[in-house]
């Protein structure tokens, strides 16, 4: 690590602020990742014609997770 830009950091220090100091910012401040979100989180709220939507209830279906011991 180059020592120039090495700077100790004591426990519990919140380095996001440093990171935005270097010109980070978090996903959730961007509004690229806000339009993406949103759009994602709206997708089980639009309509999907008879058989999409047992195509998807198929899919789900089949990709339930069992747990040792677990019968179902």
């Amino acid at each position: 690590m180059d020592d120039h830009y090495y700077v100790w950091t004591p426990s519990g220090t919140d380095i996001t602020q440093r990171w935005r100091m270097l010109g980070w910012r978090p996903p959730s401040e961007t509004l690229e990742y806000q339009k993406k979100w949103t759009s994602f989180k709206e997708l089980p709220t639009r309509s999907l014609s008879e058989e999409d939507r047992s195509a998807v209830q198929l899919v789900l279906r089949s990709n339930v997770i069992t747990w040792p011991g677990e019968h179902r």
